[in-house]
């Protein structure tokens, strides 16, 4: 019958199976069990149990689907039929074999008994004997210890002698020890050294600007400079001093070069902002004794743009 052939494949893959309306086998384990009153030692083994109370799982109706090639509700009613045809061989009082897992066997009462196999995992329970200390031995008595004392080790003995080989290698020692501490010390004086340099280039110093001006060339502005020139006579005329201004960046746009000079002046550098022919220049007004190309060449580091000098 289909459903022995079930329990004879699930029940040793899933230890567990249950058959719908029948009952439940599952393989129970066993640990080994020492009797005390016998001194017989009993290996741990594995026994195939049946209870009559089940509870379906549905892997009944999934095992049958797939074995046959039937849709689950076909599944299910082929289930129904082989329960009717095993409890109808069980009525007749004809033990079923399953080999390998044991028989069943109905009664008039319409319950199942089960008669499990051996299974091959079992073995002989094993005979152990206690084991006995052997007897201590006695005391010896006071009179028999012998109370001479212990020699004297000799402590000069026990220290090492310095010779002039050891002492030699000793100093060696220090001398490479030493040599590797300066080893590691070195670098990290050479790289403390270079931050503390650009720190200083970058965050200290910083060319002294002047107030910021924005030069403007107008038609207007310039006919009255001229006015103001051609007024002026050679005795009231006085000679304002030449102002150097390092030149960062020319634009063609107007805008452009304002956000550009504010940006400068909230990062710390104030610029200057004016006009050169068609151009608007961003430039940093520089002191009258500062040395220009020391200033410009960390301008051009700083920017990295090229920097040039413009006097006005």
């Amino acid at each position: 019958m289909i459903l022995l052939q079930y329990i004879q494949e699930v029940l040793f893959k899933q230890r567990v199976c249950v058959v719908p309306h029948l009952g439940t086998f599952m393989i129970q384990h066993f640990p080994a069990f020492y009797n005390t009153n016998t001194q017989t030692l009993t290996p741990p083994r594995d026994q195939i149990m049946f209870t009559q109370h089940w509870q379906d799982d549905g892997a009944c109706v999934e095992w049958i689907a797939l074995k046959e090639n039937l849709v689950p509700a076909v599944a299910q009613r082929k289930l129904e039929k082989y329960i009717e045809e095993l409890k109808e061989e069980l009525k007749s009082a004809t033990p079923l074999s399953i080999p390998g897992v044991g028989k069943l066997l109905g009664d008039f009462a319409g319950n199942v008994h089960f008669y499990p196999e051996e299974l091959p995992a079992e073995f002989d329970s094993l005979d152990i004997a206690p084991i006995e200390r052997e007897s201590e031995k006695p005391f010896a008595p006071a009179s028999s210890i012998d109370h001479t004392p212990p020699p004297t080790v000799d402590k000069t003995a026990l220290e090492p002698i310095m010779t002039e080989e050891v002492e030699n290698d000793l100093e060696l020692v220090e001398e490479e020890s030493g040599f590797k501490w300066w080893w590691a010390a070195v670098p990290a004086i050479i790289i403390i050294g270079g931050l503390a340099a650009w720190y200083y280039v970058t965050y200290q110093y910083k060319p002294v600007a002047t107030t910021e001006t924005t030069i403007e060339d107008t038609p207007a502005q310039q006919q009255v400079a001229a006015a103001d020139t051609t007024a002026q006579t050679p005795a009231d005329t006085v000679q304002a001093p030449a102002r150097y201004l390092a030149v960062i960046k020319t634009f063609e746009d107007s805008a452009k070069a304002a956000s550009y000079q504010a940006k400068q002046k909230a990062w710390g550098y104030p610029m200057v902002l004016y006009k050169r022919d068609s151009l608007y220049v961003t430039a940093i007004e520089l002191l009258p004794d500062a040395d220009t190309t020391h200033v410009l060449d960390s301008l051009r580091k700083h920017f990295l743009t090229p920097v040039h000098l413009d006097k006005q």
